[in-house]
């Protein structure tokens, strides 16, 4: 054979192989494991929790080196290394639950042994060459826990993110690093006391290390915590009886990553990867468990064929689910760093999607609504699902003397989001229903589009769902009825008298600001979202008649950790505050905003003249830690451009509670953005 013969059978078996490697299915398990969980002990959780690098063979057949949290109970006398548990691989990047009760205290000693970040876009800004380094930290998502720092009497750190964690055999910081955190070589100690009345439910923990939050994310560092039990907010002024039995509860970790053909991660992840599916009802799915990367070198972008995008659940790409006859109970959780996840668990034979029960939004229970209307229910959920009739029930049959549960059919879930929803098989009139036999259901992600300019979601079915019907597996009690009982927490969140009391002796500990000064009454803040050479937020201060307060306003700009942005004190013996915010994206992409320390509702511009609308369940319908911003209609490059008319926003307004003290921060939970710039700090204080 000639030289030239033998350079092309090579090129051809090269290609042969990438096809091969791109075509073949890899043996996924066939049921979804739940997370592996730690639960506290005697009021105290202690665990170790290593950051470092690891493989991932469940992503076959590449088997690419992740970066996940290895946690296990603190072992004795301080090691840094936890006991060989048997754990497979899978389940470090899959997610580790932290499983603790109101009252309770986590004890983390976060050591990092993760490896340089060889590919962090921000290491090359001015600086910034720090992140090569790979420094790293924690936060508690959604918890409402003090964001202390140390102090001589308590060294530890609570749920604050101006901390980072670096691994000294990578190196350590320049002075000349623009840092914005206290620096720490090898581990650092957190403590964080979850407050006697904290509400049960779902939140997660990821790395809020700026710059670098989206490379950590991206390559699987992210697990859950879970406050309590379903049984909290599911009957809980009695114990369930025989015909209220609560069904299984299964917890749902997504995630996603994106593999290059030579098996190495891109933790940068581009929408482009796949096809993208801009037009989702035509799309349909892309694949079970993930899509084929496409040579987009056409379109400007880079060849990504031989490689995989992957949608775990749990770390597991299209794992199987069974379902008994009393249904389960599922808790989502989309620990992803960008993507937007549109779910709706469809029937194939039917084609339609099945009707769920939504028990919670972002680690809060929701209450029981009164003849609302679709529209109504849009409106006070924040675009974060799709409400529809709940099947069995006549609307306004029974006025506002019974409560109506809320159903759903689809759940938008932008990055960080939770949603707790219960899944029974239904029929073609929605009723639920023993199947005859088995029946099967797809868990899919149906593509989304997040603004003209902004990504294209795919299209993916993410698990199978099996029902079993009456003869199969029927382990628990029938429901008495097609519905669960929820009792909603969100009043008591956005009136947290309790709370206020739990968190009295933190919020004293912190220091006094005279420059912390609350709102004018009628007065409201308003925040813009915005990209002009980078992501950033602006602010100004509006007056009771919602004229900008001159001397208020500052521009659209990057994340300055140096200056607070919003500065306001606690209320009379540091009670909480309630104040209210106006969300203005003026960019041609959706955001997704989120408030570290506090929860919020969504309230319309009318409840501001004193019409409120909707009245029924503002006061104790839905709160969430994270709020979808529509794109806006049209260009603008400035906040002047939008006072001009140049283009159309739809602006959120929303009421916050706040009943901790200390600084945090706000930002785009669209990780990529908040590592562009879109985040500000907030600060509160005391009440003198």
């Amino acid at each position: 054979m000639s030289t030239v013969g033998a350079v092309a059978s090579a090129a051809r078996a090269a290609a042969t192989l990438v096809l091969v490697a791109s075509a073949v299915t890899p043996a996924w398990p066939a049921e979804l494991r739940e997370p592996l969980t730690l639960h506290s002990e005697r009021g105290v959780l202690d665990v170790l929790m290593i950051a470092r690098a690891a493989p991932v063979p469940a992503l076959a057949p590449f088997a690419p080196v992740g970066w996940i949290y290895e946690i296990c109970r603190r072992p004795p006398r301080n090691a840094e290394r936890c006991p060989d548990a048997g754990r497979e691989q899978d389940d470090y990047y899959g997610g580790t639950r932290l499983a603790l009760s109101s009252g309770d205290t986590l004890r983390i000693h976060l050591v990092n042994k993760l490896p340089p970040a060889l590919n962090a876009t921000h290491a090359h800004e001015p600086g910034a060459a720090f992140l090569a380094l790979n420094p790293t930290n924690i936060h508690t998502h959604g918890l409402l826990v003090s964001p202390r720092g140390p102090t001589p009497d308590d060294p530890t750190w609570g749920d604050n993110v101006f901390v980072l964690t670096f691994n000294p055999d990578n190196g350590t910081p320049a002075a000349s690093s623009h840092l914005h955190s206290a620096v720490r070589l090898g581990s650092t100690d957190y403590t964080i006391r979850i407050p006697a009345s904290h509400p049960a439910g779902v939140y997660w923990f990821h790395p809020h290390a700026h710059g670098l939050a989206l490379n950590q994310i991206s390559a699987g560092l992210a697990g859950i915590i879970t406050i309590g039990s379903v049984t909290d907010y599911l009957c809980p002024a009695r114990r369930c009886s025989r015909h209220e039995t609560v069904p299984p509860v299964r917890h749902l970790i997504l995630k996603d990553m994106q593999v290059l053909r030579d098996g190495s991660v891109q933790d940068q992840a581009r929408t482009d990867f796949c096809t993208p599916a801009t037009d989702a009802a035509a799309a349909g799915s892309l694949g079970a468990g993930g899509c084929a990367g496409q040579d987009r070198r056409s379109a400007g972008g880079r060849d990504y064929s031989g490689g995989r995008w992957f949608f775990t659940v749990n770390g597991q790409p299209a794992p199987t689910m069974t379902v008994g006859s009393a249904g389960e109970i599922w808790r989502l959780t989309n620990a992803s760093a960008s993507a937007t996840y549109d779910l709706s668990l469809h029937d194939p034979s039917s084609g339609r999607d099945l009707v769920l029960q939504l028990i919670s939004v972002d680690g809060v229970s929701v209450a029981p609504t009164r003849g609302l209307s679709g529209r109504e229910l849009v409106e006070i959920a924040g675009r974060k699902f799709s409400p529809v009739h709940c099947p069995g029930l006549e609307p306004g049959r029974h006025g506002d003397r019974i409560a109506e549960p809320l159903c759903v059919t689809r759940l938008h879930m932008m990055p960080s989001t939770r949603a707790e929803v219960w899944v029974r098989y239904r029929s073609a009139d929605r009723r639920a229903m023993h199947p005859a036999g088995m029946k099967s259901a797809v868990l899919r992600t149906n593509g989304f589009q997040t603004g003209p300019y902004g990504d294209s979601w795919p299209a993916v079915d993410l698990a199978t769902v099996r029902f079993a019907g009456d003869r199969e597996r029927r382990p628990h009690a029938e429901p008495a009825a097609d519905f669960l009982r929820v009792h909603g927490e969100a009043q008591r969140l956005m009136v947290p008298a309790a709370l206020s009391g739990d968190l009295y002796a933190s919020n004293t500990a912190v220091g006094f600001d005279p420059n912390c000064r609350p709102l004018p009454p009628g007065h409201r803040r308003r925040v813009y979202f915005n990209v002009t050479r980078t992501y950033g937020l602006g602010y100004e201060e509006l007056d009771a008649a919602g004229r900008p307060v001159p001397g208020t306003f500052q521009d659209v700009a990057p994340f300055d950790p140096s200056r607070p942005t919003v500065c306001l004190p606690l209320g009379p013996a540091n009670t909480a505050v309630k104040e209210v915010w106006e969300l203005v994206n003026l960019e041609e992409e959706d955001h997704n905003f989120h408030l570290h320390q506090a929860h919020l509702r969504l309230i319309s511009a009318a409840e501001l003249d004193g019409t409120r609308v909707p009245s029924r369940v503002l006061g104790d319908g839905v709160v969430m830690d994270s709020m979808p911003l529509q794109h806006a209609d049209g260009l603008c490059l400035s906040v002047a451009d939008w006072r001009n008319g140049a283009c159309v926003a739809h602006p959120a307004t929303v009421e916050v509670s706040f009943a901790l003290a200390g600084d945090f921060v706000y930002h785009c939970h669209i990780i990529e953005h908040e590592d562009g710039g879109m985040m500000a700090v907030i600060r509160v204080r005391p009440n003198p």
